[in-house]
């Protein structure tokens, strides 16, 4: 009985830590900055609901992180 719960935990142990191992997940039509970084959608957010800056000052913060396409960047400034 000893050897069998042994090996379940080991199993758990095994199995658990493959979870959440830190990695990166990449998706198909992830959108990602010149320098190939991914750009967060809560780096996005951030930006786009900071009352301090003026749209201009948004709109240049959201260059600076990567994002160049200006109808995008238009877009999430009316969100």
């Amino acid at each position: 009985m000893r050897i069998v719960r042994s090996g379940f935990l080991g199993l758990v142990l095994s199995v658990a830590a493959g979870c959440g191992s830190g990695a990166p997940a990449t998706f198909p039509h992830q959108l990602l900055a010149a320098d190939g970084h991914a750009i967060l959608l809560d780096d996005v957010k951030v930006i786009v609901n900071n009352t301090d800056l003026t749209d201009d000052d948004k709109r240049a913060q959201l260059r600076d992180l990567g994002i160049d396409d200006e109808k995008l960047i238009d877009a999430l400034l009316t969100l």
